[in-house]
């Protein structure tokens, strides 16, 4: 009600208590009501996590338990199956109608075997008798202990495109009183349908640019990407026919049902088979996009939680892209900063403007305007990356951008012996000798590739010799082939030519996982030109690369599938992030940290991508593994120190 200045003071009074009252009897209510709650709660605690075959299990545990009062939320759907029935099952004996493990011989403890799970295509209501299920291959290897003592833990690489080998083997790191546990997520390695089409690929040596600085190149790429998107979202093989046309739909395309959701869904459609209460996550890179999206809608089933130099919890595609640019700007600024601090020691360090950043400049530009061409013989491109098979030759631009740590994470070893060996290249440069500087470039790459194929055909000959009849892995037969998913793939020889040609697995899953795409040439090129600008990298090419081969996945594609946020206020764990990082810029990291709030934020100083066994990170990896181990989440803010990325005496 309006009261003004002429009210009479009696009458406002009067108006006042008229809504006191009522709402002193409502709060005195309340207050009654939380008391009843609060003795009616007060000897609840969070149930004990266990299985059957735990020694404490009970018929309780076969319910998920919430707090009096509290019932599923949106972040904890209810479940597919009856979970009294479900807990039944062990990792070693899951449910049959979801889970076969290939080779029954290989499920005891401490062995590793495979399976494929059956899953439906989608989720949603309004269609879920209609869905057609695909197979999704799994790999485990069990603990030396069954029942695991410390449950299972998933463990993704990254990529996209990692498949179940890496899991299961990194996921060792964790301890051997797990179940380790790996994938092939949809469309990827054993998983069925495949991604692995050739109406996916780009044609072949397409997606490698002379110059990533070139306008042309770049939206010759463009059209090409562009093409590529739509053959491929509507290729056949994806088109899926419904069990019934009961919803209205007589087919689905799979490409719609393929993305980081639906890895989460299998996920959990694995823990239930199993008759896991919980399970533990490791990702790694865009792993760490499926352990948060897991965490975000299962989060009461979330055990241990990893993210290991994790991708942003927010998926733009654009920001993504924008992002790595910068974080290869940060990387290689590093890297000549620790040369310009070397002083004298290091070839190419300088006290001029710029320091040894101008220096790298300079000999790139030299390069680029020479558009310098390097003489091979067909078998070394037969081993090798050409940028032209006639004649067989590779562009010198390409080749610098390869001998600085390919095109994505920078390798610090191959960044000290370039700037080693280009002081002589630099003296030419410099002295405006063009003759000499093309000359001695042509020498510099020649004696490179002769290393690097030495170097290669050496390794090749140290390996063990495959067993006296053994098949290759892709010539086994599919149906009973039961170990963890590698470098080849059983029942497909061309998969691994076929997933590489032009980025098919990062293609098909961000184009179902992230937002903010560019369909049209001109405002792609618009952004593209920001960012060169931007991120100049000394001309080297990287930070405009990391961009392009970002953004572009999603071009043109014509629907995008996006994820939620990742979010989830009550799980704790462990987020790595690395101040140097290219491929996931430490700035996710902090991200992450953002929207998990009760994980424990680990920086490293190093200059690397996810952290691992290398000596480098031996201060970090402890915390893991104890983390891992007696469950001690660090304290939020530590640092694992590293020297300088590089070291000249």
């Amino acid at each position: 009600e309006q009261y003004t200045s002429v009210a009479q003071p009696g009458e406002v009074l009067r108006k006042q208590q008229k809504w006191t009252k009522p709402l002193l009897i409502v709060f005195v209510a309340a207050l009654a009501g939380v008391a009843v709650l609060v003795a009616h709660d007060r000897d609840w605690k969070a149930p004990a996590v266990r299985v059957r075959g735990h020694p404490e299990f009970t018929e309780e545990d076969a319910t998920p338990a919430n707090p009096p009062g509290e019932s599923a939320t949106a972040t904890s759907p209810p479940a597919e199956t009856d979970l009294s029935a479900a807990s039944e099952w062990t990792a070693m004996h899951p449910d049959p109608a979801v889970l076969k493990w290939l080779d029954t011989s290989e499920v005891k403890p401490g062995g590793t075997t495979c399976g494929f799970l059956i899953a439906p295509l989608g989720t949603m209501g309004v269609h879920v008798e209609s869905y057609p299920d695909v197979k999704v291959y799994v790999c485990i290897k069990f603990a030396k202990t069954q029942p695991a003592p410390k449950g299972t833990i998933f463990t993704h690489c990254g990529g996209p495109g990692s498949v179940s080998g890496c899991g299961v083997d990194w996921g060792q790191h964790a301890g051997d009183d797990y179940n380790h546990v790996g994938i092939d997520q949809r469309g990827l390695g054993r998983s069925l349908p495949t991604f692995a089409t050739p109406n996916c690929t780009l044609p072949a040596g397409s997606d490698i640019l002379g110059d990533d600085e070139d306008e042309t190149q770049t939206r010759k790429l463009l059209r090409l990407v562009k093409a590529r998107a739509h053959t491929c979202f509507n290729d056949p093989s994806f088109q899926l026919p419904a069990k019934n046309n009961k919803s209205g739909k007589d087919h689905f395309n799979f490409l719609q049902f393929s993305g980081t959701d639906e890895v989460a869904e299998d996920l959990d459609r694995f823990r239930k088979a199993i008759g896991a209460r919980k399970l533990s996550l490791h990702g790694i890179s865009y792993g760490s996009a499926i352990a948060m999206a897991y965490a975000t809608k299962f989060r009461d089933h979330v055990d241990k939680f990893l993210l290991n130099s994790p991708v942003p919890p927010t998926l733009s595609m654009f920001q993504m892209a924008w992002d790595s640019a910068h974080g290869q700007q940060l990387q290689y600024d590093n890297f000549a900063a620790a040369c310009d601090s070397a002083g004298a020691a290091c070839p190419l360090s300088t006290t001029g403007l710029g320091g040894t950043g101008n220096t790298l400049a300079t000999l790139m530009n030299f390069i680029r305007k020479g558009n310098i061409q390097i003489p091979l013989k067909k078998e070394q491109c037969d081993k090798f990356f050409c940028t032209s098979r006639n004649p067989p030759s590779i562009s010198a631009l390409f080749l610098t951008n390869l001998r600085l740590g390919g095109k994505q994470a920078g390798n610090r070893t191959e960044f000290k012996i370039f700037v080693n060996d280009s002081y002589p290249l630099y003296q030419a440069a410099a002295s405006g000798d063009v003759l000499k500087f093309q000359s001695l470039v042509v020498k510099s790459g020649q004696e490179y590739v002769d290393k690097w194929i030495a170097a290669k055909e050496a390794e090749k000959s140290s390996q063990p010799p495959e067993p006296q009849g053994a098949l290759p892995v892709f010539d086994e037969n599919p149906d009973t082939y039961s170990k963890p998913t590698k470098n080849f793939v059983a029942g497909q020889p061309a998969y691994h030519l076929l997933i590489e040609q032009g980025g098919v697995a990062q293609t098909c899953v961000w184009s179902q996982s992230t937002f903010d795409e560019a369909s049209n040439e001109n405002y792609y090129i618009t952004r593209w030109k920001q960012a060169k600008s931007t991120f100049p990298n000394f001309h080297l090419g990287k930070s405009v690369f990391l961009f392009d081969s970002k953004w572009s996945m999603t071009y043109s594609w014509p629907r995008l599938t996006p994820v939620s946020s990742a979010a989830s206020p009550t799980t704790p764990g462990i987020i790595i992030g690395y101040i140097y990082d290219p491929n996931t810029p430490y700035l996710w990291a902090q991200q992450a940290h953002t929207a998990f709030p009760l994980t424990s934020l680990v920086t490293s100083q190093a200059s690397k991508h996810g952290m691992g066994p290398e000596e480098v990170d031996q201060d970090c990896l402890p915390i893991l593994q104890k983390y891992f181990q007696e469950g001690v989440q660090p304290v939020d803010g530590d640092l694992c120190q590293a020297p300088k990325p590089i070291a000249w005496s």
